[in-house]
């Protein structure tokens, strides 16, 4: 009897043993994991979809095929960037997080005074915050909200940091000279040239630039180039050959990193006469973490590049090539500071951002025949712009998913997407219409703030109106019981606004559509009959209220806190609003834009999340960008805080039970 009772205490024992050390390794496995999220500025839940179908965006097409993605992806209102990536960080909305704008106004301050909603700090913290105080190791690069110098970052950070000179284009006139040291052996006279960079709060540089002869042909043609600070040919200076693009970096403040790409514009080899330079941005980079950590990725990967150069573009300096070329060094830069600081330091948590889908869409969504210079031809070039811009996020995802490993799970995701603008509009006319604002008597183009009862500051497709209230405004003058009534005055105002707009193109576009519809191969009754219903609606489409929504404070759940305007301003689609004070409705300042009401179509995020728990291939309903960070934080295990309004997304993983995932 006893053996058969030791025998069974001996089998209970294993029995115990092996089971506890199933738990151990699932408690290990499930702290193990790691979470990389990327998200693309603007990037459209629909044109993804779209070039996914066509077969241009091959690592996001595996990685849907491998993962799971949504089928109508929210964002919040107003759907703009800063408030946006503050709800994914956080799963808040403004009114908790305090971000109610990309700009918006802080009270007790003079009225005119605008927060950045990129440099405001959230009231409530971000994931990186929560999950290094519950002892995960976080890593930001380039994500909003994430800046070092406001004490907000990830224990590996990097971010956007001064642009210390604006680019230029530089005209240079060479000569022959024998000043320089350690010069290489030239087949030509050594000629120079210098041109001087004017800094912002550090001193001026001198960059000289040395021209060398390397063919030995009997002729003049310079082919190789020098860039030095002080003459002396080293390590550390720039050296191109012909007009391929170079860099140069420079020693600023604190021992701080900054520099220049540049790139030789060269008519006449012989350099008889005056040549250009095209440099980028002095720019640099805010960088945070453990000792020696800066000092490891400048030497690395050198200083932060500049992001783009529209206004060299737009004078004839770069030519579109070139422009691209500098978006997408930024864009690598920063995909491969962030997978390089994955592998070296392997953090739980690693969040990068990339601005560019958003900058072309501003800048080049010419879809709507109401948009100014709008053709098919145009619109056509333009969109290859756009295409581009999805294209290089396809490469950075396929960069990353290349790192991925077992335990690694990558969330790819969007703020919010993009709508077409074809008007401007004004609401401090409107308010200047009203009585309610002041502008100065000697320059009727400037505002009176201390004598305006209100005040309206725009971002994107929406606005937030402030009104000048005594006790709550530096030098409010609108007595407290004559509140209401202001700011019933405003919301009447701006309800009376009605638009008219250019019938006469959406008509003409679409009756050009239907007839190519017809005439298709691939006909379709029901395109036809869509651009029908479309020619009917604008027939009979009376004038337009292009503040699609004009809402008090208190009535807006997602943006009841004291940041926000006495009045919210909502533009109705193909509306952007601006700051000008002549005009009610004037030109667009900008042909892509958001703010508006998430809930349109076209201003949809993506969302596409793969890993091993994960469902492959899987389409669910709906999320929102409220519910990543909930999300993310059961997935690394860790505790939800309470201010968290978004919810664990379901239907993501295989079994379903994502509940066991956290136990």
């Amino acid at each position: 009897m006893k053996k058969i009772f030791y025998v069974g205490l001996i089998i209970l024992n294993f029995c115990l043993f092996t089971i506890m050390k199933e738990v151990e390794a699932k408690e290990n496995h499930e702290t193990d994991r790691k979470v990389i999220l990327i998200s693309f500025d603007g990037m459209k839940n629909d044109y993804t979809k779209k070039y996914v179908q066509e077969n241009k965006l091959p690592h996001i097409k595996q990685m849907l095929e491998n993962g799971v993605t949504a089928e109508k992806p929210t964002t919040i209102t107003p759907s703009l960037t800063a408030p946006s990536h503050a709800a994914i960080a956080t799963g808040a909305t403004p009114k908790q997080t305090g971000i109610v704008s990309n700009h918006f106004h802080e009270p007790n301050t003079a009225l005119d005074n605008e927060e950045s909603g990129f440099q405001a700090e959230s009231e409530v913290p971000p994931l990186w915050v929560e999950a290094r105080k519950q002892g995960k190791t976080t890593a930001t690069i380039a994500f909003p909200g994430a800046n070092p110098k406001e004490e907000k970052q990830g224990d590996y950070s990097i971010y956007f940091g001064e642009t210390w000179s604006p680019s230029k284009l530089e005209s240079l006139t060479f000569k022959k000279t024998t000043e320089w040291v350690q010069s290489p052996n030239s087949f030509s006279p050594l000629k120079d040239a210098e041109f001087s960079i004017k800094m912002k709060n550090e001193k001026d540089r001198s960059i000289h630039i040395l021209a060398i002869d390397s063919t030995d042909d009997q002729n003049e043609n310079y082919d190789t180039f020098i860039l030095s600070e002080d003459k002396k040919v080293g390590s550390e200076d720039a050296i191109v050959k012909g007009s391929k693009w170079g860099s140069l970096p420079i020693q600023i403040k604190n021992h701080q990193s900054a520099g220049f790409w540049f790139k030789m514009k060269i008519d006449n080899e012989d350099l008889s006469h005056s040549v250009k330079l095209y440099r980028t941005a002095v720019t640099s980079s805010r960088i945070s973490g453990p000792k020696g950590f800066a000092e490891e990725i400048e030497k690395e990967f050198g200083y932060y590049p500049a992001q783009d150069d529209d206004s060299a573009l737009e004078k004839g300096w770069i030519t579109r090539k070139e422009y691209e070329e500098i978006s997408k060094r930024h864009i690598m830069w920063i995909t491969k500071v962030s997978l390089y600081i994955k592998q070296q330091y392997n953090p739980d948590l690693l969040m990068f951002y990339t601005p560019h889908i958003d900058h072309e869409q501003h800048k080049y969504l010419l879809i709507d025949p109401r948009q100014p210079d709008y053709s098919d031809e145009k619109s056509k070039k333009y969109m290859s712009y756009i295409e581009w811009s999805y294209r290089l996020a396809d490469e950075v995802v396929g960069e990353t998913l290349s790192s991925l490993k077992d335990n690694d799970y990558l969330f790819v995701v969007s703020d919010h997407g993009m709508e077409p603008a074809h008007s401007t509009l004004s609401p401090n006319k409107v308010l200047l219409d009203a009585g309610l604002l002041t502008v100065d008597q000697q320059d009727k183009n400037k505002i009176n703030y201390a004598e305006s009862k209100a005040y309206a500051i725009p971002s994107g497709s929406a606005a937030n109106v402030y009104i000048n209230l005594q006790n709550r405004e530096k030098g409010g003058i609108v007595p407290q019981e004559e509140y209401n009534h202001i700011r019933d005055q405003i919301i009447q105002a701006f309800k009376e606004v009605e638009v008219t707009y250019n019938k006469g193109a959406m008509l003409q576009y679409e009756m050009k559509k239907m007839k190519s519809a017809i005439q298709s191969d691939n006909y379709s009754f029901s395109t036809v009959q869509q651009h029908v219903k479309n020619i009917w609606s604008h027939l009979l489409e009376p004038r337009i209220h292009p503040y699609e929504s004009v809402l008090k404070n208190e009535n807006i759940t997602l943006l009841e806190h004291q940041n926000a305007g006495d009045v919210v301003l909502i533009g109705a689609p193909g509306y952007v609003i601006g700051s000008d004070i002549e005009k009610n409705v004037t030109p667009p300042i900008e042909l892509g834009t958001h703010g508006g009401d998430a809930n349109r179509s076209m201003l949809r995020p993506i969302f596409i999340v793969t890993g091993a728990e994960f469902s492959k291939g899987k389409e669910i309903k709906s999320t929102s960008n409220l519910d990543i960070a909930p999300t993310i934080y059961d997935l690394l295990g860790l505790k939800i805080p309470s201010f968290v309004e978004g919810e664990i997304i379901e239907g993501i993983y295989r079994d379903n039970k994502m509940k066991e995932l956290g136990e």
